[in-house]
């Protein structure tokens, strides 16, 4: 799936201008014609119609739309949010040319709000993708979409709805909750990601020409994972193989009360292709699980004592290790968690307990000797990060971009929309997946998914984690279909995952 930043859209554009493949009113003009030939069939003869418009060009689209649907019967008024005419020419020429064709601009604050409460269509051409500031409690602006949003009208956002950070995802205090998103020739990168995802509604692309090649030139640090990219990432097994080919993982995980974490995690990582995977825990887990599955290496680490020497050993056989889920936490654990992050030769992966030790030495995660991939709902990632819950939610993927940098780690922080982020910039905003994964197990199941994948050759964890997400939500939008979001496992999802892989 396409998806750009609102910089690669700038840039693709300029190149066009300055090579005379294009000119910006005509561009103009040809996308609110493709936004009126969008939505015309959704309006009635005597609609009401308002157009909210700023002083960008986004404004010009705006004006552009309404002069045209003007032309075409409707009624309608246009609000000049800021009270002035646009800034950029283009978008002055069509205000001018809307007002020369005898169309009106309503630029008091107390009218305006009048027309909005009673009006049948609401468009929304303020800001567009160049917002990237707050939108202040006590502005006119800020008034005049809190009215939109709460009028009856049907509400039509041009490009992306007013108020989201195109960029990111983020939103600037309030944003225009769209039941439809018009935007120009394909999502922006932000818009997929929440809380903007949930201002958008449903979005239709407007084709102005601008080549895909030509916007991919520009942007090639971000993935909107689907099943090309899984194809692609995840090579296909040579006839000639045997177990050893496809990696060993050692799953540290389980305890006492929490077993069942383990045989979600082992069996989603044997449902990856994993050639071996032991199981490391303590003697009563590991002779639970034994009654769920009978693929697994079974290594009894720690009762009583914690043997340090028998989990190097581990560690120096095995492709990968999965360190967190259902562990529980105590002093000895977190001290076997660290060994594991100073001591493992192979790719990390900490899930669960494992990522809330980490909270008192974060630090620490700077030590592996090959870049660890962590695996944090929002809450766990806010006792790592010390930002607050709230914050993160709405900064997700600055967040998870930002913490990868500074520690040097893959960062997949979970929920609706899940962010992938790399250390060196890479990120990916996963779209596949329902709230029906919102129970618990599903991230063990996704924690031994990843660990699994990584272990197969050709794979590096970035990657992994990236298909891991992906294909951890496709299945559940399967499983959606067979049950409900209300009825389906996490026990089910790796029977789901393992048929889609190659």
């Amino acid at each position: 799936m396409n998806a750009y930043t609102p910089d690669a859209v700038r840039q693709a554009e300029k190149y066009l201008f300055e090579n005379n493949k294009a000119k910006p009113l005509e561009l103009m003009k040809m996308a609110a014609q493709r936004m009126h030939e969008a939505i015309s069939h959704k309006l009635k003869r005597f609609d009401v119609v308002c157009v909210l418009c700023g002083k960008g060009n986004n404004a010009g689209d705006g004006y552009e739309l309404a002069r045209i649907l003007r032309s075409k019967g409707h009624n309608v008024l246009c609000i000049s949010v800021f009270g002035t005419p646009p800034a950029t020419d283009i978008a002055k020429d069509r205000h001018d040319a809307f007002l020369t064709e005898g169309g009106r601009i309503e630029n008091d604050f107390k009218s305006a709000k009048r027309v909005l409460t009673c009006a049948d269509v609401i468009i929304d051409a303020i800001f567009g993708i160049g917002f990237s500031g707050v939108i202040e409690e006590d502005s006119v602006i800020y008034k005049l979409i809190d009215t939109a949003n709460y009028a009856r009208g049907y509400k039509i956002a041009l490009d992306v709805p007013s108020g989201i950070r195109s960029a990111d995802g983020s939103v600037g205090n309030i944003a225009f909750i769209a039941n439809e998103t018009l935007t120009v020739s394909d999502y922006k990168i932000g818009m997929l990601s929440y809380p903007a995802r949930a201002f958008c509604g449903i979005v239709e692309k407007i084709d102005i020409g601008i080549p895909v090649d030509l916007l991919d030139r520009f942007d090639k640090n971000h993935i909107v994972p689907d099943n090309k990219y899984v194809s692609f990432a995840l090579p296909k097994r040579p006839e000639i193989s045997n177990k050893g080919d496809f990696g060993r993982l050692l799953c540290v995980c389980g305890s006492k009360n929490m077993t069942g974490a383990a045989v979600l995690s082992v069996g989603a990582a044997l449902r990856a292709g994993t050639g071996l995977v032991t199981l490391a825990s303590e003697e009563s887990v590991c002779n639970s699980v034994k009654q769920h599955l009978l693929e697994p290496i079974y290594k009894t680490i720690f009762d009583e004592n914690y043997k340090k020497e028998d989990l190097i050993y581990e560690l120096h056989k095995s492709s990968a290790v999965l360190v967190g889920c259902g562990l529980g936490i105590s002093d000895i654990k977190k001290k076997m968690l660290y060994d594991i992050i100073q001591n493992a030769p192979c790719q990390i992966v900490i899930d669960a307990d494992g990522i809330n030790m980490l909270a008192d030495n974060i630090n620490i995660l700077k030590e592996a000797k090959k870049v660890p991939v962590i695996t944090p709902h929002p809450g766990e990632f806010s006792r790592l990060s010390g930002l607050d819950v709230t914050y993160i939610n709405d900064n997700r993927i600055k967040c998870a971009l930002e913490f990868s940098e500074k520690y040097n780690c893959i960062t997949v922080l979970k929920g609706a929309g899940t962010i992938t982020a790399g250390p060196d910039g890479r990120y990916a905003v996963n779209i596949s997946g329902n709230a029906g994964l919102a129970k618990g197990g599903s991230g063990d199941v996704l924690a031994g998914l990843i660990s699994g994948l990584v272990c197969n050759p050709g794979i590096n964890a970035f990657d992994a984690a990236v298909c891991g997400v992906y294909l951890h939500g496709r299945a559940g939008d399967v499983l959606k279909e067979k049950y409900s979001e209300y009825g389906y496992l996490p026990s089910e999802l790796a029977i789901e995952i393992a048929k889609m892989l190659p």
